[in-house]
């Protein structure tokens, strides 16, 4: 199983290399709001479900799909993790 840190750095590294359609030049904070903030629109949290069911083989069900579980990027880790 994944550490906390492995989990923090391949979600914040899939989001700035395959979501961010202008990613900033530092990674954002694993506290950072990526959808208030702009690195991550609608069609981009769509991509970040599919990578996280894909890459950590968990099933996110609709009802889960709701703002507090991918605001930020530790919200993201939290919803993998409990599912782990």
């Amino acid at each position: 199983m994944s550490n906390e840190l492995d989990l923090i750095q391949r979600v914040t590294q899939y989001i700035m290399t395959d979501v961010a359609s202008a990613p900033p030049e530092t990674p954002p904070a694993p506290d950072f709001p990526i959808i208030e903030g702009g690195l991550v629109d609608s069609l981009g949290l769509f991509k970040v479900i599919a990578f996280a069911e894909e890459e950590f083989q968990v099933r996110i069900a609709p009802e889960e799909i709701v703002f507090e579980n991918f605001s930020t990027i530790n919200a993201i880790v939290n919803l993998i993790r409990g599912k782990l």
